[in-house]
C-alpha cells in the first residue's frame, strides 16, 4: 500500500489535510510531524515504527506530515525539497507526496496576525515557488490548493483519493468531507480570509497556481 507524505508551508492546511486523510477507511495513520523522514532514518527503521501504528501496511496506507517555513534551511525550499526527495527514494513506487498550497497572505496572517511580517513574507515568496517547481518534476507528487478544497471539498477529495489509488465512491467522500477538524468541519469562509483585512501586500496567486503541474 502507498506511503503518503504531506507537506506545505506552515499554516497552509497540512493539519487539515492530514485529518481528512486519516478519516479515509483505507488509511491506517498519517503521523503528525514525527520527523521520521527529516532525521534521515533508514527505510527499515521507518517501517518498523510505522508497523507499530499500522500492523498491516499491505492493506492500509501510512504516512507523515511535516510543514516548513520557520528555519534558515527552509529558504529557497532546501529543507522541504530534501524531505520530499528522501521520501521518493525510500518508498519508490509506493511513495506519494501531497503538497498543499494556500494564498501567501493568508499564510502570513495566520494565527490572528494583523500585519504581514517581512521575514515571513521573504520565507514564503522564496520557498513556495521552489517547492512547486521541484514537485513538478516527479509524477508521484501533486499539489492541492487549499481554497479548492474548502470551496468544493467533495470534488477535490474525490480527485485526491483517486490519485492516491484509494477508494473514492460517493459514500466514502461524503464521510471524509464531514469529518470534524481542529476548527470544526470544512469551512469555506476560511478561503481568502485576508480580503476582510486591510493588507498592504500583493501577490499574483493565480500565477503561482499556474506553476503547478499536477493540481488535485
Amino acid at each position: 500500500m502507498i506511503k503518503i507524505f504531506i507537506t506545505g508551508f506552515r499554516h497552509s492546511g497540512t493539519t487539515m489535510l492530514m485529518s481528512l486523510l486519516n478519516a479515509h477507511p483505507q488509511v491506517g495513520q498519517i503521523e503528525f510531524e514525527e520527523g521520521y523522514i527529516e532525521f534521515n532514518r533508514s527505510r527499515q527503521w521507518i517501517l518498523m515504527h510505522a508497523s507499530r501504528k499500522v500492523p498491516n501496511l499491505k492493506k492500509y496506507a501510512w504516512g507523515e506530515k511535516i510543514p516548513w517555513g520557520t528555519r534558515k534551511k527552509d529558504v529557497n525550499g532546501k529543507r522541504a525539497i530534501t524531505m520530499i526527495n528522501r521520501w521518493l527514494k525510500l518508498f519508490k513506487s509506493q511513495a506519494r507526496v501531497l503538497h498543499i498550497l494556500r494564498h501567501p497572505i493568508d499564510v502570513a496572517l495566520s494565527g490572528g496576525r494583523e500585519k504581514v511580517g517581512e521575514k515571513d513574507w521573504e520565507f514564503i515568496t522564496t520557498t513556495v515557488p521552489k517547492v512547486i517547481d521541484y514537485t513538478n518534476k516527479h509524477s508521484r507528487c501533486a499539489t492541492i490548493v487549499y481554497e479548492d478544497l474548502l470551496l468544493d471539498p467533495h470534488t477535490h477529495l474525490k480527485s485526491i483519493f483517486k490519485w492516491l489509488g484509494l477508494r473514492y465512491d460517493k459514500k466514502t467522500v461524503e464521510r471524509v468531507a464531514n469529518t470534524k477538524l481542529k476548527f470544526g468541519k470544512i469551512n469555506p469562509d476560511r478561503a481568502f480570509a485576508y480580503k476582510n483585512k486591510n493588507v498592504n501586500k500583493e501577490v499574483d496567486y493565480d500565477k503561482l497556481i499556474e506553476r503547478v503541474k499536477v493540481r488535485l
